[in-house]
C-alpha cells in the first residue's frame, strides 16, 4: 500500500569546483511504497534487498514553487537557475522525509540526514491522461 509522505529529492550536479554536489528539493504529497525483494545468484546464495517505488503527483507542493525540467536541460543550467528547478535522473537520491535545506550539499552531508534511496529509474508520466493521474515515478533501492 502506498503511503503519502513528504520527500526530499537530491539532484546531482558538478559544482563550481568540479566536485559533485546535490541540490535538495522538498516535495510534499508524494506516495511511497517499500517492498522486500529477494534473488538468487548462480552459486545458490540468497539475497534480500529493499525496493522502493515513489510517485509524485503533478499537483504536489514543490519547495519554493520550483519547476520540473528534464534531466538534460537541468545539466545545462547555471548554478543559480538549477537552484530554482528540480529534475529526476539516474544517480540522484531521495530522502523519504521533508527537509528545510535550500543550499546544495555534498555527499557526506546528505548521507548524515538518514536512509537514502538511490534512484535507479524514473519516468515522466505527466504528458498523457487527466490531471488526476499525471505523475512522476521513481524506482530505487
Amino acid at each position: 500500500m502506498y503511503v503519502q509522505t513528504a520527500i526530499t529529492v537530491f539532484n546531482k550536479r558538478l559544482g563550481a569546483d568540479r566536485r559533485e554536489v546535490y541540490f535538495p528539493t522538498c516535495i510534499r504529497s508524494a506516495s511511497f511504497l517499500e517492498n522486500k525483494s529477494s534473488g538468487h545468484s548462480t552459486d545458490g546464495t540468497h539475497s534480500q534487498s529493499l525496493a522502493y517505488k515513489l510517485r509524485i503527483p503533478l499537483g504536489a507542493k514543490i519547495q519554493d514553487g520550483r519547476s520540473y525540467v528534464p534531466a538534460d536541460k537541468f545539466r545545462q543550467l547555471d548554478e543559480d537557475a538549477a537552484a530554482k528547478a528540480w529534475t529526476l535522473q539516474t544517480g540522484d537520491y531521495v530522502l523519504p522525509m521533508a527537509t528545510e535545506l535550500t543550499a546544495p550539499v555534498d555527499q557526506k552531508q546528505m548521507e548524515a540526514l538518514g536512509h537514502l534511496i538511490y534512484v535507479k529509474e524514473y519516468a515522466d508520466n505527466t504528458i498523457r491522461g487527466s490531471a488526476a493521474v499525471k505523475h512522476w515515478r521513481i524506482g530505487g533501492e
